[in-house]
């Protein structure tokens, strides 16, 4: 237990506040995943983000910080823009806005795996119902999953495998729509 105090006693506060803020944002994110309905979806997982924000600027990483905002807004207009043409231009916009920060940010072709997790979701959260869109985060989930594995960010794995798992237990009792 002291080994722990020790460690924690070597954290600089701001850093000490950015993991409250990024683990109450897993757990908020995880909350997001157990909603059956998918406006209670966004909204969840839109505040998570807004947390994961939090985290980067404490920790002075502001493209993930840029990045986590954007996320939390494209995930609260998909739920309030759900026709077209504000649809349409949102999605193209947060599509276009992601690539020009994976072109700003790229470090080789790993770069691809978060790109396409973003602009996949995406999509999947302004043109897929509820269960579809489900199914399309689970792409999305993998491709975290493979980022998170490059990178050696375990904390992050665990966090996004959870999630998958949680969704597909979500998705198991989601009705489905034939």
């Amino acid at each position: 237990m002291t080994e722990l105090a020790a460690l924690w006693a070597g954290i600089p506060i701001q850093h000490g506040w950015a993991y409250v803020a990024g683990g109450i944002g897993v757990l908020v994110e995880w909350r997001a995943y157990f909603a059956q309905n998918g406006l209670k979806f966004r909204r969840w997982s839109a505040a998570g983000a807004l947390l994961w924000a939090l985290q980067y600027v404490l920790l002075a990483a502001w493209t993930a910080a840029l990045t986590m905002a954007c996320t939390a807004l494209r995930t609260a207009l998909s739920a309030k823009w759900d026709q077209a043409p504000h649809k349409h231009w949102a999605a193209i916009g947060f599509v276009a806005l992601f690539i020009g920060l994976t072109a700003m940010s790229w470090q080789g072709e790993v770069s691809l795996l978060p790109a396409f997790a973003v602009v996949n979701t995406t999509l999947a959260l302004f043109y897929l119902d509820n269960r579809r869109m489900r199914i399309g985060l689970l792409a999305s989930s993998l491709a975290w999953i493979g980022n998170d594995w490059y990178w050696q960010a375990w904390p992050a794995l665990i966090a996004e495998s959870v999630a998958m798992l949680i969704n597909l237990r979500t998705l198991s009792r989601l009705p489905v729509h034939r």
